[in-house]
């Protein structure tokens, strides 16, 4: 963190490399044709990414090497002075909404005010970023329906915090979480032209639903189940 964690003054977390070591590691994976994935969770550490990432892109002008898809996992917290550069080096926002419900408590105990800018998907969706969602299994559930609950509720299933959800500025509507699961996942997977939607010539990789998720209640996303599945045009599950 640029900051120590609340009442913890000489706690500021761990960065495991700053922003000129990574892009070392960086520009050995652009040299081979590799495109980065970097866990980074507290602002100072997606900051350092980020300053990686911009050397990255200036290297990869110079030396004309394709600028791959790099991403960020997890963005959990990030100063607001960086939330527009995930957007402006066109790198991926691979996010997963649960955590924002997991954590929201450790968030307020630990961050105070900098919470406000934690998981923050309608920043980043705001700046033009490109969402990429998933469940961060198995570390939470691998259950899509709740996070989706999570995405445009930031509820806990017990409702707490609030009516209005934990920082409900940040909330999502259903079509862009959906769109973050399934476009945004395989757009950061360099698939988006075979997955990722219901088209010709794309995989048919589907699920038929007990109930439409649009005329639901959104507590009962998290129960909403797969009633059939089908993987590239066969059912697995029916």
């Amino acid at each position: 963190m640029f900051q120590p964690y609340e009442g913890e003054p000489g706690n500021k977390g761990i960065l495991n490399m700053d922003g000129e070591e990574l892009f070392e590691h960086c520009r050995k994976a652009a040299d081979v044709g590799l495109s980065m994935t970097v866990h980074a969770i507290g602002d100072r550490a997606n900051h350092e990414v980020l300053n990686a990432f911009e050397q990255l892109r200036k290297y990869e002008t110079q030396n004309a090497l394709p600028h791959l898809r790099h991403r960020i996992e997890h963005v959990q917290i990030i100063h607001p002075d960086d939330a527009p550069r995930l957007a402006q080096l066109n790198v991926v926002a691979s996010m997963q909404p649960i955590h924002a419900t997991s954590d929201m408590r450790a968030a307020d105990r630990y961050w105070g005010e900098r919470s406000k800018h934690s998981y923050a998907w309608r920043t980043q969706l705001g700046h033009g970023a490109i969402l990429a969602f998933g469940s961060d299994a198995p570390v939470e559930s691998p259950n899509p329906f709740w996070g989706l609950y999570a995405a445009i509720t930031r509820k806990r299933a017990d409702a707490s915090p609030s009516a209005e959800g934990w920082y409900p500025e940040q909330k999502l509507t259903l079509a862009e979480a959906l769109s973050a699961y399934t476009f945004g996942a395989a757009y950061a997977a360099n698939a988006e032209n075979r997955l990722g939607k219901l088209a010709e010539n794309y995989h048919a990789d589907l699920i038929v639903l007990d109930r439409d998720p649009f005329e639901i209640r959104p507590d009962d996303l998290l129960t909403l189940t797969a009633d059939a599945v089908m993987i590239n045009g066969e059912w697995v599950l029916s």
